[in-house]
């Protein structure tokens, strides 16, 4: 897709920059059309195809599909109304300003500039007839014919004189430059129309460029018993007048060419901006469906796994869409809605966990309360001491199934001043019954045993070390 594109650009580039001359516009415009016109096709298809799915979708009131249809219509008709008015002026300014490029006074001062030059032209060939004519009256014989054309050639400028026969053989010459001499002889029907009008003109040019005038004349100051003689002269036009002339009749060459391809012009012009609109169009709209899609599509894959969690599958994991807003939004709220699921549970099995703690305490404190005065001192420590462990203990649980039931919410720290020797001996008493353990070494600093803290959390961290301390060396001898 991205290399059709792709190609799509550089042959639309290429076609405008051929536009800048008609010559190779008319070359390259076939085959770089044909290209586009390709591309517009195939992406034509793929927009038909992504529009019958996006409808067929709606009419099946699939999940996104409204809004998938909702945004392609208004990404479409966003692209549709600026391209529309684009085309609309851009048509109407192209068609005017091919007209200002054939406007009738143009082409009217093109031709008079073209009848201009031709009648300076013609007026040169005049000026030639009318020196040649005069120069072939002087001459009455053949006697020191070369020195004749020698002074009649430096007086009127020509490049060269020739005197010949009706066999066109050179009877006398005269030239600026020998190595051009007799190469332009006139031809057999040039002879006979000057034998016909009695004189004969051509403008041609040379091989540098440049305009040369032949002039043909019969010599009427023979005596008529002798063979019919002819003048021939050769003259340069003028350099700037040749440049000029020629330059105006190419570029009235060229605008007539350019006249005859004003239609066919303006009709390529037109198609291929309609081309460049249609792909723009078709381009955007495809774009606004694909963009649909991948916005539509977490909230597809929401939805599904919704489904599939109602369905009673467990183990549902909802792909990764992207790192756009919408994907965020569809992640925040299935952690959020884990979040709230696993905080109910937590809540429910600390209302569980919490209605036996009571009973627990209360019964502790009712066999303190009846055994302790009917037993010895040694007894009664030890049932008083157990006792408030139990009680302790069973304040701490509370503490913890409560942080438990808030989920994620580290409960509040009460800090109070407690004696820091007492609460390890009574976590000491707590585990020094267990079958495993052998002995407790208790050193206790005598000193200062009050500290500041939250004594919940502190028993906890004790209970958790001499837990992991037990643990540790069971297997130990």
């Amino acid at each position: 897709m991205f290399s059709l594109i792709l190609l799509s650009a550089l042959s639309l580039v290429a076609l405008m920059v051929a536009s800048d001359s008609p010559d190779a516009f008319n070359r390259l415009q076939t085959p770089l059309l044909l290209v586009n016109t390709v591309s517009f096709l195939v992406l034509f298809i793929l927009v038909v195809v992504s529009g019958r799915k996006l409808v067929r979708d709606y009419k099946k009131s699939k999940l996104g599909a409204k809004l998938r249809l909702r945004m392609t219509l208004a990404f479409g008709g966003l692209a549709v109304v600026p391209a529309v008015v684009v085309f609309v002026f851009a048509t109407n300014f192209m068609n005017k300003g091919i007209d200002v490029w054939f406007d009738a006074e143009v082409e009217q001062g093109l031709s008079n500039a073209l009848t201009l030059g031709r009648t300076a032209l013609d007026e040169q060939i005049q000026q030639g007839l009318f020196k040649t004519t005069n120069m072939a009256l002087t001459l009455t014989g053949t006697d020191q014919l070369d020195k004749r054309l020698n002074e009649l050639r430096n007086n009127s400028l020509a490049l060269e004189l020739l005197v010949l026969n009706n066999e066109l053989q050179v009877i006398g010459a005269s030239t600026k430059s020998l190595g051009n001499l007799g190469s332009r002889l006139p031809s057999k029907a040039e002879m006979n129309q000057a034998i016909t009008k009695q004189s004969w003109a051509s403008l041609d040019s040379s091989v540098e460029g440049e305009y040369l005038i032949r002039v043909l004349v019969p010599i009427l100051g023979f005596s008529s018993n002798e063979t019919p003689l002819y003048l021939h002269s050769l003259f340069s036009v003028d350099p700037n007048l040749s440049k000029m002339a020629d330059s105006v009749e190419e570029t009235y060459a060229r605008y007539g060419r350019l006249t005859f391809l004003k239609i066919p012009l303006q009709y390529s012009y037109i198609f291929t901006l309609a081309l460049v609109v249609m792909l723009a169009l078709l381009l955007a709209i495809y774009g606004s469906i694909e963009f649909a899609e991948r916005l539509v599509k977490p909230i597809e894959s929401l939805e599904k796994s919704t489904r599939s969690v109602a369905a009673g599958e467990d183990a549902v994991q909802i792909p990764k869409a992207g790192e756009d807003e919408i994907s965020l939004l569809v992640s925040s709220f299935m952690h959020a809605q884990k979040e709230a699921a696993w905080s109910d549970v937590a809540r429910r099995m600390a209302h569980e966990i919490n209605n036996p703690l009571t009973p627990i305490q209360l019964s502790a404190e009712r066999i303190r309360n009846r055994y302790l005065s009917k037993l010895g001192k040694e007894d009664q420590a030890f049932l008083s001491s157990s006792t408030n462990t139990i009680i302790h203990q069973v304040e701490v649980l509370r503490d913890m199934v409560n942080a438990f039931g808030e989920f994620a919410k580290d409960p509040q720290l009460k800090f109070e001043r407690f004696d820091f020797n007492q609460l390890l001996m009574e976590s000491v008493d707590l585990f020094e019954e267990e079958k495993n353990v052998k002995y407790f070494t208790i050193l206790l600093d005598e000193g200062i045993t009050f500290v500041e803290g939250d004594v919940k959390r502190v028993r906890q961290i004790l209970n958790n070390v001499f837990k992991n301390a037990i643990d540790a060396t069971k297997d130990c001898s």
